[in-house]
């Protein structure tokens, strides 16, 4: 029974979205298990499942980066050696043994998002990051669920998965990433200028962004097109005005330079363990020029399959759902947190089904729920298959057999933009993206 015109939710649909038992309890013991590892980082690292050093090591790379910018020394995060041993000093009470190699390999842009929380110090900055963008996913996360379904089942989803608890371990970025996808898609159908923008800030972490030029030209976004654009060159424009252009000048040849041949310690100490299709091929016996062509042939098929989707009358959470399984597909690395996007396009998977959702469903979402616990592959054999999961989480989505039955999942709008709206007494625009 369904409230519609009071906004209501479909009680059916709610029960049919509570994960059996059989899956629901030994996702959230693995869940507890992978949070308990977190609370135990501190006093026994290694003690409890993987040894993780200490908490927040990627977010030591983060603020060392913006620390060392502002203190006048832009040029060290540019030599991965040095900025090792910098972070290795400067941290050397809070580790628990040294790193090996950490380099800094974002662009300029990235510092503006850190520079709010430069003052905080080296603690306070890690949790404050992680409160805050943990806050802005669950409010896309929120107005993308509609009234669908209650929110807290695709909040929880999120933000209790075991790759959100390594996020939260490591101090990534993985909570802004999707909540900048989440909220940008949900945004085109009524703002489109407005989700170009907040599409546009992907760009502090390329490897996340190289599919959203492709979604927008194959849903005929060009006003989207044209504002992300726009975003990415105010934040450019903004950090060479802020931080200085020798920035840039150094960033863009040391970039290029690593696509070309990139640096053996970053293949070994960073890459390796990581969860891409390249570092899973490799470790499968593939040469290393062989595995580099499977993974572009990964991000070209990722990038098909975003054409296919946002040309279809897929819904907007179909085509999010697709846009972030492709985007896990195509990156040359990512990491056990990076699964979180995989869990939102599960999520949003399951909620274009039809009620009653069957065994074998929830048993794909329990495993893909698990992903983070296979990694690395480097030390788990079994975790080499990983990209697997990306893969068949597209082709549900998009092969006409497996194809979820459309149904009217409502208005999927930012927050922001139905206040936006209320405000000006603007009405619906058509426009040329298909919902």
């Amino acid at each position: 029974m369904m409230d519609l015109a009071n906004g209501g939710v479909d009680f059916n649909q709610t029960a049919a979205l509570r994960p059996p038992a059989v899956v629901l309890i030994p996702g959230l013991a693995m869940s507890f298990y992978v949070w308990l590892n977190l609370f135990t980082t501190i006093p026994y690292p290694g003690k409890i499942g993987l040894d993780y050093n200490t908490l927040g090591t990627d977010w030591m790379v983060f603020y060392g980066a913006i620390r060392s910018v502002l203190d006048g020394n832009a040029l060290l995060i540019f030599d991965g050696d040095r900025f090792t041993d910098f972070l290795n000093t400067t941290f050397a009470g809070w580790l628990s043994k040294p790193l090996e190699f950490r380099p800094w390999a974002y662009p300029p842009s990235f510092l503006l998002i850190l520079l709010p929380f430069a003052p905080l110090g080296f603690f306070g900055s890690y949790v404050a990051f992680q409160i805050a963008t943990g806050a802005l996913l669950a409010v896309a996360l929120r107005a993308s669920a509609g009234n669908t379904l209650p929110s807290g089942f695709l909040l929880l989803a999120a933000l209790i998965c075991p790759a959100a608890a390594i996020n939260a371990i490591d101090g990534q970025a993985v909570f802004l990433i999707a909540a900048l996808i989440v909220g940008g898609f949900g945004l085109l159908e009524q703002r489109p200028y407005l989700g170009g923008l907040v599409l546009g800030l992907l760009t502090f972490k390329p490897q996340f962004c190289i599919l959203v030029p492709i979604a927008l030209v194959a849903a005929g976004q060009w006003r989207a097109l044209l504002a992300a654009g726009l975003s990415a060159l105010a934040m450019m424009i903004a950090s060479g005005l802020i931080f200085g252009w020798e920035l840039w000048l150094r960033w863009i040849p040391v970039i290029l330079e690593n696509l070309v041949s990139p640096n053996p310690k970053w293949i070994e100490y960073g890459r390796m363990w990581g969860h891409s299709v390249y570092t899973c091929a490799v470790l499968l016996g593939a040469p290393e020029r062989l595995a580099s062509w499977v993974q572009l042939l990964a991000t070209l098929g990722a990038a098909a399959s975003v054409v296919i989707a946002f040309r279809s009358r897929l819904g907007t959470r179909e085509k999010t759902a697709v846009f972030l399984a492709a985007t896990v597909l195509a990156a040359p690395h990512s990491g056990p947190y990076d699964a979180t996007l995989l869990v939102i396009a599960t999520a949003f998977w399951l909620m274009a089904r039809e009620a009653p959702l069957p065994l074998w469903c929830w048993t794909l979402a329990f495993m893909i729920w698990l992903m983070p616990m296979l990694s690395p592959p480097l030390l788990l054999p079994v975790g080499r298959i990983v990209p697997l999961f990306p893969v068949l989480l597209i082709a549900l989505l998009l092969v006409p057999g497996f194809r979820p039955p459309r149904r009217d999942s409502g208005a999927f709008f930012s927050i922001f933009g139905a206040a936006a709206r209320e405000t000006s007494g603007a009405g619906a625009r058509g426009n040329d993206y298909t919902p």
